[in-house]
C-alpha cells in the first residue's frame, strides 16, 4: 500500500487547482477519466477575473462585451460593456493547463477508479482503486456531483434527487450576434430553467439548456433533448442556420443543484469544488468557484496547521454561499409560479443598471437588490 500525505480524488478544476498550489507535500491526484476534460461537462463560461488570477487567457475560445435576457414573449434587454466581460473557455485545455502546473508537485493517476473506501472512527484510512491500494494522512474530495468520498463520510450528504441535468450542443456553421452571452427564460421555452447560447468563435456557439429544479423536487418531467429542441426552433432564437449535422460536440452535464455543505470539512477530509455543492445557485457557474475553493484550500494548509485550516476554509465557504440562502425563495417561484409571472420577475431584474446587473449575474447579492425587487416587480406586471 502506497503512502501519502494528500490524496485528491477528482482532476476537475478544483483539485488540479488545490494540487498546482499545495506545497511540502507529498500529493497523489486520481481521476476515472482516460482523458483530462472529457466528455465535457461544462458549458465553460466565466469572468475576466477568473483568466486573470488563474492565468487561464491561452484557454479563451471567445470574449464576448456583454449579455442578453430574453423571454419566451420576446422580451429582450442587452448590458453591453466597453471591454470584454464574458469569456467562453476550451473546457478540456483549460484542465490540460492545470494538470501541466499540478505535475510540478505532484503525482496524477488516471485513469483510476476508487472502488473501496475504508471507514474507521469516522476518518478514512485508505481507499482502493482499480491500480493500487493508497493511504494517506488528509483526503480531499473534488470528485464533483458523485461526491465518491464524502458519501461514504456521509450518505445523507448525497442523494439523485438533488441533481439537476444540462445538455448542450457545440455548433459550428451559424449565423448569430458573438457579441453577447444570450440566456432565455420563460415556461414555453425551457419550464423549470433555462436556455443559453454562449459563442465559441463569430461562427460557432454552445446553445444548451439546464433544469433548476432537481427531478425529484420539480412539478414537470422533462426530456431535456425534446426542450431543446423545441427551443432551437422557437421565434425567439437568435441563431440561424442551424443544423444537426453542424454539431462539435454533445455537453450532457449534472450539478448537485441543493445547497452548500453545512461543515465543508469531515476529520481528516475536504469538500472542495461542486462535491460542495459551490456554484451559482442563479446561473449554475461552477469553474470560477472551483478554482477558488482548491486555491484557498491550499492557501490554508500552506499557511497553518489542519485545526486553523478548517477554521480558514470553513469561513471562506461560509462566505462565497451567504449569497446562496436567498435562493429558496427563487427556487420555489421558478417551481409554482405561472408564466406571466416569470416574465414579470425577469424583466424587474433587468431593470437593474449595467453595474448591479453584473453582480447578479456573478450570484454576489445584496439585501437592497431584494427590497428593490419588491419595488420593480409592480411595474413590470403589465
Amino acid at each position: 500500500m502506497e503512502k501519502y500525505d494528500i490524496i485528491v480524488v477528482g482532476a476537475g478544476p478544483a483539485g488540479l487547482s488545490f494540487a498546482s498550489r499545495i506545497e511540502d507535500k507529498r500529493v497523489l491526484v486520481i481521476d476515472r477519466k482516460e482523458k483530462l476534460g472529457v466528455p465535457v461537462k461544462s458549458s465553460a463560461g466565466t469572468f475576466t477575473e477568473t483568466l486573470t488570477e488563474f492565468d487561464l487567457k491561452d484557454a479563451v475560445c471567445h470574449s464576448s462585451r456583454g449579455f442578453r435576457i430574453i423571454l419566451d414573449n420576446g422580451f429582450v434587454k442587452e448590458f453591453l460593456y466597453e471591454k470584454p466581460v464574458l469569456h467562453t473557455l476550451n473546457f478540456t485545455k483549460t484542465l490540460t493547463i492545470l494538470a501541466e502546473r499540478a505535475r510540478r508537485n505532484c503525482d496524477i493517476l488516471h485513469p483510476v477508479s476508487v472502488d473501496k473506501v475504508r471507514i474507521e472512527d469516522g476518518k478514512i484510512k485508505d481507499i482502493e482503486t482499480s491500480e493500487n491500494s493508497f493511504k494517506a494522512d488528509l483526503f480531499i474530495d473534488a470528485s464533483g456531483e458523485k461526491r465518491v468520498l464524502l458519501k461514504h463520510l456521509n450518505p445523507s450528504y448525497y442523494k439523485k434527487q438533488w441533481l439537476v441535468h444540462g445538455l448542450e450542443y457545440e455548433l459550428t456553421k451559424l449565423d448569430f450576434n458573438p457579441e453577447y452571452f444570450d440566456f432565455f427564460f420563460g415556461n414555453n421555452l425551457m419550464p423549470e430553467g433555462y436556455c443559453w447560447i454562449f459563442p465559441t468563435s463569430t461562427t460557432s456557439a454552445r446553445i444548451g439548456l439546464g433544469k433548476l429544479i432537481p427531478d425529484q423536487g420539480g412539478r414537470r418531467k422533462i426530456k431535456l433533448k425534446d426542450a431543446f429542441q423545441n427551443f432551437i426552433s422557437s421565434n425567439v432564437v437568435t441563431v440561424k442556420n442551424f443544423h444537426e449535422d453542424d454539431i462539435v460536440e454533445t455537453h450532457r452535464g449534472i450539478m448537485t443543484y441543493y445547497k452548500p455543505l453545512r461543515n465543508a470539512y469531515f476529520k481528516n477530509c475536504f469538500v472542495i469544488g461542486d462535491a460542495s455543492s459551490q456554484s451559482s445557485c442563479l446561473l449554475g457557474e461552477g469553474i470560477r468557484f472551483s478554482l477558488k475553493s482548491g486555491r484557498e484550500l491550499a492557501i490554508a494548509l500552506n499557511s497553518f496547521n489542519l485545526d486553523f485550516a478548517k477554521i480558514y476554509y470553513q469561513m471562506y465557504v461560509n462566505n462565497l454561499t451567504r449569497y446562496f440562502s436567498y435562493f429558496t425563495f427563487f427556487w420555489s417561484y421558478i417551481k409554482w409560479a405561472p408564466n406571466w409571472s416569470i416574465h414579470t420577475f425577469v424583466k424587474a431584474l433587468a431593470d437593474y443598471d449595467n453595474t448591479s446587473m453584473m453582480r447578479i449575474l456573478r450570484s454576489e447579492f445584496k439585501g437592497s437588490d431584494f427590497i428593490r425587487l419588491l419595488y420593480t416587480l409592480p411595474k413590470n406586471l403589465i
